[in-house]
């Protein structure tokens, strides 16, 4: 592939290696001690700290699927002690702010590094989500002696960012070229001037490479998206409704900071959350009196429960 048709190709896709958002600490995140939560100095954070600070991603995540896995066992078995709520939040931290793998380069003979982790890094950002939406926030603010609401924001506002992060990654029409991107290192091949099928010849080896990396490319891609939609929408809006019951203006504020657009606030709390008795307070105004009617419409039905997660 020439140089020209390289840079044809990245900007066509509006992504760079040098510029891809997710290689980088997301500064977005509030650490906990923004509201008064002490630094763990024990437990797991100080070694995924550590682990951050080395850049060993691999080593990070791992340690983060543990940490996840053991948060969630000891919320089955009973309230955490303040020690443990400090480790948690400051686990939560640097596990939802922590750079991404970097992508996959569908243009180098290198093999891609993280094929063997695949997703890792995806599903402990999930992991997170999941670990908010989940916590008794009552409980730990006792615990913590801290305003429970100001653990509610900083929840909010870890879940938003982790999404957004995720949106931004995915590229919604990557599907469309990806056949012609592989096309194109068939055809760069010598031996392959007519589009021929690569073989297993040494000399095909770079191109067997270089084809490996644009799937691992399009896996991820596709990844960023099926976990946005199929599990952390259906987390984070739920868990705004809890948090900020007839508190319209917070939950629209938290996602829109998701990466939301004015426009999708509704299809999102329809799809997730749902039209419902405790999510009615949502649709009031001009613009959720106009999509009440168009719900009305398409259902008949003044109040449709649009979601099987709706909070009944």
């Amino acid at each position: 592939m020439n140089h020209v048709l390289h840079i044809i190709i990245f900007i066509c896709l509006g992504w760079s290696l040098s510029s891809a958002e997710g290689h980088s600490f997301d500064h977005e995140l509030m650490p906990p001690d923004s509201i008064h939560i002490r630094k763990s100095t024990e437990g797991h954070a100080p070694l995924l700290k550590s682990l951050l600070e080395q850049n060993d991603l691999k080593a990070f995540y791992h340690h983060a699927k543990t940490v996840l896995s053991e948060l969630n066992a000891m919320r089955r078995h009973g309230t955490m002690t303040r020690e443990e709520a400090c480790d948690m939040l400051w686990s939560l931290y640097p596990i939802g702010g922590a750079p991404m793998y970097e992508a996959p380069d569908y243009d180098s003979v290198q093999p891609w590094p993280y094929k063997d982790e695949r997703n890792n890094d995806i599903a402990a950002k999930s992991g997170v989500i999941s670990a908010l939406s989940i916590m008794d926030t009552k409980q730990m603010s006792r615990n913590l002696d801290i305003h429970e609401q100001r653990l509610k924001h900083l929840h909010a506002a870890y879940a938003a960012a982790i999404i957004k992060r995720l949106k931004s990654l995915h590229l919604p029409d990557f599907g469309k070229k990806e056949t012609a991107l592989k096309d194109e290192i068939i055809r760069s091949h010598p031996a392959n001037p007519d589009g021929n099928v690569i073989g297993t010849h040494p000399s095909d080896y770079s191109n067997l490479l270089r084809i490996g990396n644009l799937n691992y490319f399009s896996m991820r891609n596709s990844l960023y998206h099926s976990y946005v939609s199929g599990f952390m929408e259906k987390i984070f809006v739920p868990m705004l409704v809890k948090y900020f019951p007839d508190q319209a203006g917070e939950v629209v504020k938290y996602i829109r900071k998701a990466g939301y657009e004015d426009g999708e606030v509704l299809d999102l709390i329809d799809r997730t959350a749902g039209y419902n008795s405790n999510t009615a307070y949502l649709y009031q105004g001009k613009s959720g009196e106009e999509h009440r009617k168009k719900l009305q419409q398409k259902y008949g039905n003044p109040c449709p429960d649009m979601s099987r997660n709706a909070n009944k």
